[in-house]
């Protein structure tokens, strides 16, 4: 299980309730006073909140007809709650929308269909990255206008780099193999240590009582760890979105056995009795503490690192490369508006307004996200360069071959299979390939039986 909270991740999706039945008949959450129009705009990241308030406030003045709620309700119970919700007909105008949910909900009819009002508006959609844009896009329907983007980067301990000699450039400019593990597992030798000094590739190395691994990731996630060495090898989860699974592909196999020979062949990965175990130290902690010298992680993580370790003492860099070349998971939000809203003509204009250049300006040059409109990026960098963070390999990531989140009705029996059989990859207790096999089978079931 996923122990904090996150924006985007697999991992707590067992946590979540299942939002199939929901209706978006009647109801709606918002209400009017006096004139004015009362919408809730429901969230799930705390280190957002301020510059997203920041937005409405910019709206409001605009909009003085128009008083928007922010609804602060952390991932571990968001898609319960949004359930309840619904079942209440008492559901929040506006809200984030992940694409692990996007099928579900569009299926049922809970979120709105905006491209009527795209197409009134003349909005632009060309402003937004195409890749961004085509998650949200099935034939004619557009269920939200991007908001942010996020990569996987590779977050570094700097005392631990210069412990083994190694400078973050050199950190950023490895690759790896399904041989020999290439210059990748050789840099994560260096990083890893017993308690007696030895490391891995060192007469005498004692598995058994490793002080500090060269590497720890989320696991069995997938989005921070697997799925991008299988970009990074050639594998696609789906042969197309909506599409059927193909997770047992030699490629895809081939980037789980790889992750776990870190753990059990090269002994440079922390094990998953590590990092799978309920109360284990979530990755900035890991960092902090020194159990390893690097993770992989998303740029939504950032002011967590910057809050848990000492100015100066990480860093970012690039993810190694792998035989198809570099690669990254690239996942986006939106803003979906509830279906039975009493005020679909105000949770536009917010739709619009939080979609917009002069929105995502205020929250990306606060550092908050990465903004769906390419043009604005810059002010991202620049925020965290003034933190003394260098974030461009998120950006970098971004810009090559990318991994999208899996687009799938049967999204929650392929959750409820991966975590179960992955967890037991992770702690060497099943072979990739049989893991593998079980989640294509189980999945494309499901998606077979319309699950």
């Amino acid at each position: 299980m996923f122990r904090r909270a996150t924006r985007k991740t697999l991992a707590l999706a067992t946590a979540a309730v299942t939002v199939v039945g929901l209706t978006s008949a009647c109801g709606g959450s918002s209400g009017s006073s006096g004139g004015t129009v009362n919408l809730t705009y429901m969230i799930w990241q705390t280190s957002e909140e301020a510059a997203y308030q920041q937005s409405i406030d910019v709206f409001e003045k605009a909009h003085p007809n128009i008083h928007v709620t922010i609804d602060l309700v952390s991932w571990a119970q968001y898609w319960a709650k949004l359930q309840t919700s619904a079942a209440g007909r008492n559901m929040p105008d506006v809200f984030w929308d992940h694409l692990e949910y996007l099928p579900e909900l569009a299926k049922e009819g809970i979120i709105t269909n905006i491209a009527d009002d795209v197409k009134s508006s003349k909005l632009d959609l060309t402003q937004y990255s195409p890749k961004l844009l085509a998650e949200w896009e099935n034939g004619s329907t557009i269920y939200g206008l991007p908001k942010d983007w996020d990569t996987i980067a590779t977050i570094y301990n700097a005392k631990d780099l210069t412990t083994a000699g190694m400078t973050p450039a050199q950190l950023g400019s490895l690759s790896w193999n399904l041989t020999d593990g290439g210059s990748f597992v050789a840099a994560l030798q260096k990083l890893t240590v017993d308690q007696n000094g030895k490391h891995p590739n060192q007469a005498g190395f004692d598995a058994g009582h490793i002080k500090q691994y060269g590497i720890a990731l989320e696991a069995p996630n997938g989005q921070q760890d697997w799925w991008d060495f299988g970009v990074e090898n050639g594998c696609e989860l789906q042969d197309r979105a909506y599409g059927a699974w193909t997770v047992s592909s030699a490629a895809c196999v081939q980037a789980m056995q790889f992750e776990q020979d870190l753990m059990y062949k090269w002994h440079v990965e922390a094990p998953g009795t590590i990092t799978n175990t309920p109360n284990a130290a979530a990755l900035p902690q890991i960092l902090a503490q020194n159990t390893a010298a690097i993770t992989f992680d998303g740029d939504w993580d950032l002011d967590t690192y910057q809050s848990s370790l000492p100015a100066g003492s990480w860093g970012v860099a690039a993810l190694p490369t792998g035989p198809k070349g570099s690669g990254t998971v690239f996942n986006g939000l939106t803003d979906a508006i509830y279906s039975g809203t009493k005020h679909p003509a105000e949770a536009w204009q917010l739709e619009e307004w939080l979609g917009s250049a002069a929105s995502e300006k205020i929250v990306t040059d606060s550092g908050t996200v990465w903004a769906a409109i390419p043009s604005l990026d810059s002010g991202f960098i620049t925020a965290w360069k003034a933190k003394g963070i260098d974030v461009s390999a998120f950006y970098q990531g971004s810009q090559g071959a990318t991994i999208g989140y899996p687009l799938t009705t049967s999204g929650t029996a392929f959750t409820n299979v991966v975590l179960k059989d992955m967890n037991q990859v992770w702690l060497n207790q099943m072979a990739p390939q049989a893991a593998a096999n079980d989640i294509t089978s189980v999945s494309n079931a499901a998606v077979a039986n319309g699950d």
